[in-house]
């Protein structure tokens, strides 16, 4: 066992810290996960491709449902509860959606690898142990998107018999957006949060609305 602990705080003679480690062998398995789906990927192929023993793999996660949870679970709980504490900040609906934007490029540009699993798990065939609570997360997802969109109603920004519509097009511009960098590589340019703003604003934004001042400061 004191073997085995010691393989885990250094992985061989590669140098890397435990904490190293944990993030190597993760990145690896989003990537097989992404590639070849969640259930058909096991652990002799994550700890293969990784370069390092079960126990290692063991030590840090528990299991390859323990490895998915560090994935996904943890960051999108923690990513829905940074959403929500966004609503309830005492900021203006075009604020709110800027930042709204930036988190969910954040969140796919940090990792693209865990973005390609969770597209793939969410849009994947439907046999997968992890997409009931991936839909969750989804759902928890589209009611704040509902919620910024309620806020322009009341703001004026928008029509407010649009409220449903203009909630679907903005989970449309994140999913578009994001899936060309984590799918196609393209970068995410400078600005891309406000760019989407304007974006939106420029088919949603009801008559009168000064779209041009709205253009000028998040320009």
């Amino acid at each position: 066992m004191d073997a085995d602990l010691k393989t885990v705080e250094t992985l061989g003679s590669n140098g890397r810290t435990s904490g190293e480690a944990a993030s190597h062998i993760a990145r690896v398995a989003a990537r097989l996960f992404a590639e070849r789906g969640y259930d058909a990927t096991s652990v002799r192929e994550i700890v293969e491709a990784s370069g390092v023993t079960k126990p290692t793999l063991y030590y840090h996660f528990g299991s390859k449902r323990g490895l998915a949870e560090a994935l996904l679970t943890k960051p999108m709980t923690e990513f829905i509860a940074s959403l929500r504490g966004l609503l309830e900040e005492p900021i203006g609906p075009l604020d709110l959606l800027g930042r709204m934007f930036a988190a969910y490029i954040n969140l796919t540009s940090d990792e693209p690898d865990r973005g390609r699993f969770l597209y793939a798990i969410c849009f994947g065939p439907q046999n997968s142990s992890l997409q009931v609570e991936m839909h969750q997360f989804g759902e928890a997802i589209d009611a704040v998107t509902a919620d910024c969109a309620k806020r322009l109603a009341v703001a004026g920004v928008i029509d407010p018999k649009r409220v449903e519509s203009c909630s679907q097009v903005i989970r449309g511009l994140i999913m578009s957006s994001t899936l060309d960098h984590i799918m196609l590589g393209k970068p995410l340019e400078p600005g891309l949060a406000d760019r989407l703003v304007v974006d939106l604003l420029q088919g949603f934004g009801r008559p009168g609305f000064d779209f041009a001042g709205v253009k000028e400061s998040r320009s």
